[in-house]
């Protein structure tokens, strides 16, 4: 699996988060799969010459999607195919961000993944003809850049409540949720409305997402003894309450996931960073 990461410029950093390529290449005569869990990012994922499909258990089959798709909060796991080569830009968001891009309230896109050319209209579709026609993966990502600070002029004010929620991204334990209120200069009932408005849930699933979704990048990517030592490094109580957040976020026990990161055809989730 290859990847390359491109370094936000200074206009996007208060929008962008991470702008980063990954190219996997199919086996032969075989389907590439990935287990996505929920994450605390929102995003704008673009592919390339082939686009991918998403498994929707209501009706027990794989839906194709449009070649860049707006991903909204996540909440529930989501099974991804690709039946070639797997090129992608994933433009992750930071908190609040995908608000102010689109002016969408974001409990209205909760586990909802839109095509992104409905919502940016003609300079998206522009962009993807000429992604299709992209080989490079510098090329690529400062064509994603340009068309990312154009949408600056659009873009809404930023609001307290997204620098309290992205805090909580590197320092999840350093306040509580009537502090991080309290730190946007807004009561807690306050706080919980603009959270759905601007996050897309409750501002504490939001928290278990971020506690859950880092305890997941450290399985991913190996750096753990035991299931214990798991669930202490990422503030949970034991291994027990561990065992909960997973089941409640992929509907799996541990061994399952174990095993379903093992069959994997990438790793998406080990390269995403908290800071």
């Amino acid at each position: 699996m290859f990847c390359k990461e491109l370094a936000i410029t200074p206009p996007l950093r208060h929008l962008v988060h991470c702008l980063l390529y990954i190219q996997q290449e199919s086996p032969k005569a075989a389907n590439l799969f990935y287990f996505h869990p929920p994450t605390p990012q929102s995003g704008i994922c673009f592919h390339f010459e082939h686009s991918i499909s998403v498994y929707k258990p209501s009706k027990q089959t794989f839906i194709n999607q449009p070649q860049t798709v707006v991903v909204g909060p996540q909440v529930s796991p989501v099974l991804i195919r690709s039946q070639a080569e797997y090129r992608a830009v994933r433009v992750g968001l930071l908190p609040g961000a995908l608000y102010r891009l689109t002016g969408i309230p974001q409990d209205q896109l909760l586990d909802q993944s839109v095509d992104a050319e409905i919502i940016f209209g003609n300079e998206l579709k522009t962009l993807n003809a000429m992604l299709r026609q992209t080989v490079l993966p510098e090329t690529a990502l400062q064509l994603i850049e340009q068309f990312l600070l154009n949408q600056l002029p659009k873009c809404r004010p930023i609001h307290p409540l997204d620098d309290a929620m992205y805090r909580l991204w590197s320092q999840p334990d350093a306040l509580k949720m009537d502090q991080v209120a309290l730190k946007s200069g807004l009561c807690v009932r306050q706080f919980e409305r603009i959270s759905h408005q601007r996050i897309g849930m409750h501002p504490k699933l939001y928290y278990k997402i971020i506690r859950f979704s880092k305890a997941y990048h450290m399985l991913e990517k190996g750096e753990y003894n035991n299931w214990t030592d798991l669930a202490y490094k990422n503030n949970y109580y034991d291994r027990q309450h561990l065992k909960k957040d997973f089941r409640y976020f992929t509907g799996k026990n541990l061994m399952d996931i174990q095993q379903e990161i093992r069959n994997n055809s990438m790793t998406i989730q080990s390269k995403l960073r908290y800071e």
